[in-house]
């Protein structure tokens, strides 16, 4: 059997967010049959693996409430609508750091969860120079951590990498680089 794409067919509610939309949609699935679908429709966000003087990366500590933890991240953020992914990390390297990037790369595009979630993760890596202050978001406190590369490296290989876009993001880095 050659497989299909759903066909959307009407939204039949939507519950609006600041970050995202829930809606409930009705479609007519692969197999043929009328269902309803929950998707989180949400514009994106970046991540980015910021390099200091090719020896060590910058990472960030911050409590998260879907997991409940602090947990060590890449610095990321949501595409604002009307927004390039580009631009947007590098917004959020300034806010969330401080440091300015160059010699930007797009390392990958995914989906974190393409089941029920429309987001796309867009994952950069620069090289940071010219430090300036951090302007961070109101709700955001961070903690700003510089590791080695070897010490990231093996926080990978522990297992002590929890966030996927932080995991993929510098998986790919160091794949590549």
């Amino acid at each position: 059997m050659k497989l299909k794409k759903a066909k959307f067919l009407k939204t039949k509610r939507t519950i609006k967010g600041k970050v995202f939309n829930l809606k409930l949609d009705e479609v007519m699935w692969v197999n043929g049959k009328k269902l309803t679908r929950e998707l989180i429709e949400h514009s994106g966000i970046t991540s980015i693996v910021p390099i200091i003087d090719d020896s060590y990366i910058v990472l960030l500590k911050q409590y998260r409430y879907g997991a409940n933890d602090i947990v060590l991240e890449v610095p990321a953020g949501t595409i604002d609508k009307g927004e390039r992914p580009l631009a947007c990390a590098k917004r959020e390297l300034i806010e969330e750091t401080g440091y300015l990037g160059k010699k930007w790369k797009l390392v990958g595009k995914y989906f974190p969860t393409p089941a029920y979630n429309s987001c796309v993760v867009y994952s950069y890596v620069t090289e940071c120079f010219k430090k300036s202050d951090t302007k961070p978001d109101p709700d955001e406190i961070l903690e700003t951590v510089i590791y080695s590369k070897k010490e990231v490296k093996k926080m990978l290989a522990e297992n002590k990498i929890r966030d996927m876009k932080t995991y993929i993001s510098l998986d790919q880095y160091f794949r590549n680089y």
